[in-house]
């Protein structure tokens, strides 16, 4: 049986680390899968004995796939992993919005709801098959299966979540994409999930989609909308530009695997 939760920390010569084990990611791939939640070098510091002893924590929870994230300053610590042998993947993006004048009006007419238990299935096809940039597909040592069943198992996880919402698109009866959104205490939005439905990629449906979902977030007097984004979508930062978001600091993303797993 798959350990429900587990983490270290580690502290050695004025370095610092943070390990979790995540279930949700150990159950969808059967095996277990860890994350470095935080990573930090001192001045002068050196990483060596901790990561020798991160490898020991590993090995005691049978952990075959590791994930991290850092600020794309953190070059001293990115080497750190590169030199034990964890792999940079992608970059990722911020994108945020804090002003929705610039919003224009769709040309396409969108309906945006809350999705129904009958509306999930076909929601979780379209997460399954709509994604191509996302990391566990761009890392060739993992099977595009896990990826794949990773997305549409978020939709199903994001429908109990309390404070996440899954919404739905429609043009008609026709289901032309899905946002899964959460609603934070400060009021503002952050978009976890969000995908067009593949056989309407390509046909200008993406800013359409965005503004009926801006315009929606503005009625409700949202004041702030972020998200994630990866490095290798470039048809998302474009339009994430051109809707008049901004960019912050980017992260550097770094997988370490046991095995190549097929």
């Amino acid at each position: 049986m798959l350990p429900t939760t587990h983490s270290t920390k580690i502290e050695r010569d004025g370095a610092a680390m943070e390990c979790v084990l995540v279930p949700w990611d150990s159950e969808i791939f059967e095996f277990p899968v860890a994350q470095i939640s935080h990573f930090k070098l001192g001045q002068g510091a050196q990483a060596t004995e901790m990561l020798h002893e991160f490898d020991a924590w590993c090995a005691a929870h049978d952990v075959r796939f590791v994930s991290c994230r850092l600020d794309h300053s953190q070059l001293r610590e990115s080497m750190a992993l590169e030199g034990h042998g964890f792999r940079f993947v992608e970059m990722v993006h911020g994108p945020r919005l804090d002003t929705f004048e610039g919003i224009g009006v769709p040309l396409r007419a969108i309906q945006v709801a809350k999705a129904s238990p009958g509306d999930l299935e076909a929601i979780e096809e379209i997460a399954y098959l709509a994604f191509t940039t996302g990391r566990f597909l761009i890392d060739w040592r993992l099977a595009p299966e896990l990826s794949k069943r990773r997305y549409a198992t978020w939709v199903r996880n994001s429908v109990d979540a309390p404070r996440h919402t899954v919404l739905k698109a429609e043009i008609g009866t026709d289901l032309v994409g899905f946002f899964i959104v959460e609603h934070r205490p400060d009021q503002s939005v952050y978009w976890h999930l969000t995908a067009i439905a593949p056989h309407w990629q390509g046909k200008g449906m993406g800013m359409s989609l965005w503004q009926t979902m801006l315009i929606r977030h503005r009625t409700e007097g949202v004041p702030v909308v972020e998200t994630t984004i990866s490095g290798h979508n470039t048809p998302a930062i474009n339009l994430y530009a051109r809707l008049g978001f901004s960019f912050g600091s980017a992260q550097m993303t770094f997988h370490w695997l046991r095995d190549p797993i097929r």
